[in-house]
């Protein structure tokens, strides 16, 4: 009797923290439209080498523009990874005014399919990635 009961309980214990994990998946997964307090993050790459004083330019310039947050500018990797709103800039345009403004060749880096494909730490066969999947197509 006592036993019955225990396992009933953790039964329920253990469909309850099913449900909740599955809501807690979707939650994080789905799809987010872009509103006025969405935040996105962009990188740009530098074809020519950087001086300190051109990455402080670079820096300074994305700062000054409408919707930009925070920069972060490697002279060393050519590289400007920055996060603003998307719902007042487009981080493509900004990047071909800042290459013209500041006559520097550059471009945002877009990661290929194959890239975003393997971008996850979640090993392809794993138990979690086929949750998700099913999750998903729950969803």
């Amino acid at each position: 009797m006592k036993t019955t009961k225990i396992l009933r309980i953790g039964a329920i214990t253990l469909s309850v923290l099913v449900v909740v994990l599955f809501v807690h998946i979707y939650w994080v997964t789905r799809p987010q439209k872009i509103d006025v307090n969405s935040i996105a993050m962009a990188r740009i790459d530098f074809k020519t080498p950087l001086t300190e004083q051109q990455g402080a330019a670079i820096t300074e310039w994305l700062y000054a523009q409408k919707g930009v947050l925070h920069v972060l500018c490697n002279t060393k990797t050519r590289i400007a990874v920055f996060t603003f709103y998307p719902a007042q800039i487009n981080a493509t345009q900004l990047t071909a005014q800042l290459s013209k403004s500041m006559a520097l060749p550059a471009s945002r880096y877009l990661p290929s399919s194959e890239e975003m494909a393997s971008g996850c730490p979640v090993l392809p066969n794993s138990t979690e990635k086929k949750l998700m999947q099913m999750v998903q197509s729950v969803f």
